[in-house]
């Protein structure tokens, strides 16, 4: 993963949603990010700006790459 990366949420994180009484699994499967930058605290994370304009920094194990920007 690097920088400009388009990337969705894993499927380990997505089995991890607790409840999809509202659709939450369904909204984060649609949701698609690009990678900002890497993030010092917490380690192994990279700042992602999502497709519903939310910005949240995520650990990598998190993460699908979608497109890689090379």
């Amino acid at each position: 993963m690097q920088v400009g990366d388009l990337v969705r949420w894993s499927r380990q994180w997505l089995r991890g949603c607790s409840s999809d009484l509202l659709g939450e699994r369904e909204h984060y499967k649609k949701q698609v990010g690009i990678i900002l930058q890497p993030v010092e605290e917490p380690r192994n994370c990279w700042r992602v700006l999502w497709s519903d304009e939310d910005v949240c920094d995520v650990h990598y194990d998190y993460l699908e790459v979608i497109d890689e920007s090379r």
